[in-house]
């Protein structure tokens, strides 16, 4: 997670950094299950820089890249997706933008 710094506490080096976070979320294919999911993206204050969904088998992948978001904030946001009924499964990662 970090570092120790002078006064002891931890750093954080993806905290407060630009960047990205990318969601890859699985859900079950259904009427409106991209907007359930977009839905708590909204509600965090998430920009989505990038979406891409692809139906396959008997659901959908879902991979989204968003600004605007602290590593806690994301981390959050991928629990509520993971407690939506139509969800299968959540993944998130962080890489730093140019």
């Amino acid at each position: 997670m970090g570092v120790d710094v002078a006064d002891g506490s931890a750093f954080n080096r993806t905290e407060g950094q630009a960047g990205r976070r990318t969601f890859l979320v699985e859900a079950t294919r259904g009427d409106g299950v991209l907007l359930r999911v977009l839905g708590p993206f909204a509600v965090q204050g998430a920009e989505i820089a990038d979406l891409t969904a692809t139906q396959g088998g008997g659901g959908v992948s879902i991979r989204l890249e968003v600004t605007g978001l602290s590593q806690v904030r994301a981390e959050h946001l991928a629990e509520r997706l993971r407690a939506l009924a139509a969800v299968t499964g959540v993944a998130l990662g962080w890489r730093a933008t140019a």
